[in-house]
């Protein structure tokens, strides 16, 4: 089972302070992070941020140690320091390496070896013909040595900018399972809710727009919820919406 979040390019329209737009991007990452969520999708909604909101989301699923390797200095990541971090399992920590240990890394190529920077105090030797970021396996602790290897468990999220309507982006996600928000949505409370399963998706709408408005009756969601009753203020704001909204249904996840 897989979690998707779709969410749209005009989701920061609301303000022009380039850090607090940061912070709202570095919220759906910590909100996806905390839940499990395995793909972002970015749909076309007359924004003009994909590109910003895909390079801080990717930014924040990156390790620390990765981040200068793969991500030079930009305008889009002034402000990164108030991404939260997100701690999630491929994000480790320094210490003492251990045989079969999994490990997020960089590898490149040094003469004729294959060197991997997996956060660690030295390059590790990749055995296998492989370069650019990866996930690895300590093989050997003296030498330090990795294989190429298939993450265990929750490994992060990818990050898809479709530049489509949400109506083709989600075509594209081909969903078992689609969820569509809305403040005018079947209160959660009251609907009898289908297994969670597969390839499920969580669709949020903009700022101004909500997600009926923009899909203009172009798919038909399988559910549409008010994950958010009795709300007592005047708006949800998008971040906070995702972070809701996850909560709900990871009471009733089953994997």
């Amino acid at each position: 089972m897989a979690w998707h979040v779709f969410i749209p390019d005009s989701l920061l329209e609301e303000t022009d302070d380039p850090k607090i737009r940061t912070y709202k991007v570095g919220q759906i990452a910590r909100a996806c992070s905390i839940f499990g969520v395995e793909h972002v999708w970015i749909y076309r909604a007359g924004g003009r941020d994909g590109k910003f909101i895909k390079t801080v989301l990717e930014y924040a699923e990156t390790p620390q140690y990765l981040r200068k390797r793969l991500f030079p200095l930009t305008p889009e990541l002034r402000y990164a320091g108030v991404v939260p971090p997100l701690r999630t399992p491929h994000h480790k920590l320094r210490g003492k390496p251990k045989v079969g240990e999994i490990r997020e890394g960089f590898a490149f190529r040094k003469g004729k070896r294959v060197y991997a920077d997996i956060g660690l105090h030295e390059l590790a030797i990749v055995e296998g013909n492989v370069e650019g970021r990866g996930t690895f396996r300590i093989v050997s602790v003296r030498p330090l040595k990795v294989v190429p290897a298939k993450p265990l468990g929750y490994w992060g999220y990818r990050v898809h900018l479709s530049g489509k309507p949400l109506a083709k982006t989600l075509k594209k996600a081909r969903l078992d399972l689609s969820i569509a928000t809305s403040r005018k949505g079947r209160d959660v409370r009251e609907v009898n809710l289908p297994p969670i399963e597969g390839e499920v998706g969580f669709i949020f709408g903009s700022p101004r727009k909500g997600v009926m408005e923009l899909l203009g009756g172009e798919y038909e969601f399988d559910l549409i919820l008010n994950t958010i009753p009795n709300q007592r203020t005047k708006t949800v704001r998008t971040e906070e919406a995702v972070l809701a909204t996850l909560a709900v249904f990871n009471l009733i996840r089953r994997d």
